[in-house]
């Protein structure tokens, strides 16, 4: 009788630490990733982030999305038992846009208490040229009038950056380069493309240059815009 009441309450006992075990998601080292400072050169940016289950059953992780296409998480494991850990081999493209990146992974599990859970993925991109904006821009564009379209290039490193060896595509485009100039460290210069497109359509044009500097060593400026048929075309195909 005595054998039969101690098998019985371990029974119990069993019984009641099945029924109480849960698996539970732990992001080793936080729910953000942060590479902080980095260049474009830099990208694609790399990560390898632990998956743990830091509880006392089977963890099965059944979903990992990236909130973006720039970024990309295959999972080497996805059922883990208890102190088991996946890795997330993680990589972030980025462009050479300068200023603060936030992007996000979904992890979706069968953790009871939290099910969704969400990485964070920053970092801070210092472009030591920048181009602002990044194309030639033209919104109102005709057949056979001028239009005019201005970006910036600005110096962000701490040297002097020098730009020559200019060229155009299409070339009845022309800019206020003719030649060889010098940026200083947090020094500007506006550039100025004026284009008279001959024909309706889209127009698109391409600016290149070489640069003193290791990592921007041929800057290349695009520009883009819709052309219309000019007004005067119009009235005349009227009067006909």
């Amino acid at each position: 009788m005595k054998y039969l009441v101690m098998s019985i309450v371990l029974l119990s006992f069993i019984l009641s630490n099945n029924s109480n075990a849960q698996p539970k998601l732990e992001i080793v080292g936080g729910d953000t990733y942060n590479w902080n400072k980095v260049k474009p050169n830099e990208s694609p940016l790399n990560a390898k982030i632990q998956l743990k289950n830091v509880g006392t059953d089977t963890l099965v992780i059944t979903n990992v999305k990236p909130g973006c296409g720039c970024t990309t998480a295959p999972l080497d494991k996805s059922r883990l038992g208890p102190n088991e850990a996946g890795t997330l081999d993680i990589k972030l493209n980025i462009s050479n846009r300068p200023g603060a990146v936030t992007k996000s992974i979904s992890i979706t599990s069968n953790d009871p208490k939290k099910p969704n859970s969400t990485l964070f993925l920053k970092a801070e991109v210092q472009v030591d040229i920048e181009v602002s904006p990044q194309y030639f821009t033209f919104n109102d564009m005709r057949v056979g009038q001028e239009a005019v379209s201005k970006v910036k290039i600005i110096n962000h490193s701490k040297e002097n950056v020098t730009f020559s060896d200019f060229s155009n595509t299409p070339e009845n485009i022309s800019f206020n380069l003719s030649k060889t100039f010098v940026l200083k460290p947090n020094e500007e210069i506006e550039i100025t493309e004026r284009a008279k497109p001959d024909k309706k359509g889209y127009f698109s044009s391409t600016l290149k240059m070489k640069t003193s500097h290791p990592d921007f060593k041929e800057l290349v400026i695009s520009g883009y815009g819709p052309v219309a048929e000019s007004p005067i075309f119009n009235n005349n195909e009227k009067s006909k």
